[in-house]
């Protein structure tokens, strides 16, 4: 899944082109509610009408590996019919998905006038990050009730509803989620003298801290002075804006967010690391000058020839490379032989590794921004009969995403593929952005700071300073600083 753009505008959080509802709610609680009690027919909230059918619209972002977003809703209606059936219920259902690939910010935008004018979806999915926004605007309701009465979500893995939380209430469920590995050529560090047991247990060793960002550098120096990559093909991150990069400062020791004082939490020390972090490989010859903004078909052709030693990407980048870059090479069986991938290092010494995980998720829309009624029970089976481990491994395992579902990790079908099994441990050592209101100014604020630490044009301390000074003037209310 590519991670998704953030809005220059700092306020009301990551989606770009917030509706105008969203921003006329400002931070107060939604009054948009799940229906507590089904009310009369005919009234707001009730159930369709028996023997009625009713039409649900699903809305995704997606490519075409990624069409299973919107297809296994659709296909996942017949098995609610079945249990409507079953059940003697005489309503049933038909889904309709519409799969946008126009890229996040223009699919976010049309979605908040879609709902601004009573023309949205039934169902939409997007990132974890639009809950509190488009809950707090009303275009969402709540998922608790739906949740509670649909035991197929007992399934679903325990942390990664923390993505779909906000304000004490929940309002989405995981449609699929990632590990942002570090990758690495092994075959590159074979010719730099490691034994075939050295490459194969590196992963270990970067979970348990034995190999750090330091250790990294230095490794790619030595590469460089031997002659194995070229100056600036040592280690290769993301070429434009996204939350990966919060990975250096999580690796330093950061946090984002004290869910206790419900704030967002900046920690110098870590900021001062992460920005020499990004200044260090760029000065020190490992990644280029002016890496930022690389076209990303020349990004994934240049790491998956061989060229660089170490870099950063998701796990859905894999089945992309098979199948785009390396197909004549051998596609995935090309990857395995020469590719590796861990977690992302400790900064350094007495920090922990661990990953970014970025879960997309399904909301049901409010009445009020769809413009229909009594469809939200339908919703809510619907989205229980596409979460179940064998639908969801469709998307899994074509889009080379992580599963969702605990029962995923013993379906033949899942764990058979190689990569989601070899990297479904690091779903145990990762790390969510936060579900607050204000993270999109907060992330932009920080981020730029990183890209003037990044290009020299401040110091990683000045840089830093700069970046505090501007939190403490544009979200003095929100933000902690450690």
């Amino acid at each position: 899944m590519p991670a998704h753009n953030v809005s220059r505008r700092r306020f009301l959080g990551m989606a770009a082109g917030i509706g105008a509802a969203a921003l006329a709610a400002g931070c107060q609680t939604p009054s948009t509610e799940a229906p507590a009690a089904q009310p009369a027919a005919g009234e707001p909230g009730a159930p369709a009408a028996e023997g009625q059918t009713v039409n649900l619209v699903v809305w995704s972002e997606a490519n075409e590996v990624e069409h299973w977003r919107v297809d296994a809703p659709v296909q996942a209606a017949e098995a609610v019919n079945a249990k409507l059936e079953a059940d003697g219920d005489n309503r049933r259902i038909t889904a309709e998905g519409l799969r946008d690939d126009a890229g996040w910010a223009d699919y976010k935008k049309k979605f908040t006038m879609a709902a601004d004018a009573g023309q949205a979806p039934h169902i939409v999915c997007s990132g974890h990050e639009d809950v509190p926004v488009w809950a707090n605007a009303g275009y969402i309701v709540p998922f608790d009730e739906c949740r509670a009465q649909n035991p197929e979500f007992d399934n679903i893995i325990e942390s990664l509803w923390f993505a779909g939380q906000w304000q004490g209430k929940l309002w989405a469920v995981p449609q699929d989620t990632e590990a942002r590995p570090m990758f690495y050529n092994k075959t590159n560090l074979k010719a730099l003298g490691w034994s075939e047991e050295e490459v194969e247990s590196l992963p270990t060793r970067i979970m348990e801290g034995q190999f750090t960002l330091e250790d990294m550098i230095d490794t790619c120096k030595q590469a460089i002075e031997q002659g194995i990559v070229e100056p600036g093909y040592g280690y290769w991150h993301r070429a434009s804006k996204g939350g990966d990069f919060v990975q250096y400062y999580y690796a330093y020791g950061g946090r984002l967010y004290d869910p206790v004082l419900d704030k967002l939490v900046a920690v110098r020390s870590a900021l001062v690391d992460w920005y020499d972090f990004q200044r260090r490989v760029v000065a020190e010859g490992i990644t280029p000058e002016g890496f930022m903004g690389t076209d990303s078909s020349i990004w994934h052709d240049t790491v998956t020839s061989g060229k660089v030693l170490f870099w950063n990407g998701g796990v859905w980048h894999w089945a992309d490379q098979a199948t785009n870059y390396v197909a004549d090479l051998g596609g995935q069986d090309y990857l395995f032989e020469h590719v590796g991938y861990a977690l992302q290092p400790a900064g350094r010494e007495g920090f922990t590794a661990g990953t970014l995980s970025h879960p997309l998720v399904y909301m049901i829309t409010s009445e009020s921004a769809s413009g229909s009624t009594g469809y939200y029970d339908l919703a809510c089976e619907l989205l229980a009969a596409t979460s179940t481990a064998e639908m969801n491994s469709l998307h899994a395992i074509d889009s080379t995403h992580l599963g969702i579902n605990k029962l995923q990790a013993e379906y033949e079908p899942y764990k058979n593929a190689r990569l989601l099994s070899d990297t479904l441990y690091m779903l145990d050592h990762a790390y969510y952005q936060p579900n607050h209101v204000m993270y999109g100014a907060y992330f932009d604020i920080i981020y730029d700071g990183m890209l003037k630490a990044m290009t020299g044009d401040l110091s990683p301390e000045d840089s830093v300073e700069q970046a505090i000074q501007l939190l403490n003037v544009e979200l003095p209310d929100f933000v902690v600083v450690e």
